[in-house]
C-alpha cells in the first residue's frame, strides 16, 4: 500500500482551490484598503493598496487631469476630481468626484456643476462635495452621498431664496 498522500497533482490542485477561495473571501468581506495615493509629476494618479498592489486609474473620455485625492480615513475607499477642459477658463475644472470602494468604481456630478471641494466623513461611510459655478453668484449646492452604494443621502442649497439653515454634515467642507 502507497498511504494516504496526495498525488503531486491533487496537492496543486487544492493549492489552487484555497488561494481562490481566499481571494474570494477577501473580495467579498470588502477587507480590500488602501495606502497611499498621489498624483506623478506627468499628472498620473498612483493608488496603492495594503497588500502593496499599486492601481493607475484611466482618465474618462476628454479627462484633462486628476486633483485632490484623498483617502477615507478607515481605509476603505479613495477618492478623486476628475478635471475637465472647459471653453470659459485658462484651466481645466473639476466635474466629476470619483469614488473606488472595495474595487468598485463610483462617479459623482451631482448637479452637473464643478465640484469645489469634497471630504469623506470622519467614519469613512459618506462622502460630501460642494459645488457651485467657474464665475458668477449662484446658490453653492452640497451633497451627502453614501460611499459604499452612492445613493443621495441629504442635499442642501446654500444661498437659494428658501435656503434652511445648513445641515451638521455640510460643516466638514
Amino acid at each position: 500500500m502507497s498511504g494516504c498522500k496526495p498525488s503531486v497533482r491533487l496537492r496543486g490542485l487544492l493549492l489552487r482551490c484555497g488561494v481562490v477561495a481566499s481571494t474570494v473571501i477577501a473580495g467579498a468581506s470588502g477587507a480590500q484598503t488602501y495606502s497611499r495615493a498621489d498624483i506623478d509629476a506627468n499628472g498620473q494618479l498612483h493608488i496603492i493598496t495594503s497588500t502593496g498592489r499599486e492601481i493607475r486609474p484611466a482618465g474618462d473620455s476628454g479627462q484633462a487631469g486628476f486633483d485632490h485625492v484623498a483617502i477615507s480615513p478607515d481605509g476603505r475607499a479613495v477618492g478623486w476630481l476628475a478635471l475637465f477642459p472647459n471653453c470659459c477658463t485658462t484651466y481645466p475644472v473639476p466635474l466629476k468626484l470619483i469614488v473606488l470602494v472595495a474595487g468598485k468604481r463610483r462617479t459623482f456630478s451631482g448637479n452637473g456643476l464643478p465640484v469645489w471641494e469634497w471630504k469623506f466623513s470622519e467614519d469613512g461611510r459618506y462622502v460630501a462635495i460642494r459645488q457651485a459655478p467657474v464665475h458668477g453668484d449662484a446658490p453653492q449646492h452640497y451633497e451627502l452621498r453614501d460611499v459604499k452604494n452612492g445613493r443621495l443621502v441629504d442635499s442642501f442649497e446654500a444661498g437659494s431664496k428658501r435656503s434652511r439653515s445648513p445641515p451638521p454634515w455640510v460643516r466638514i467642507l
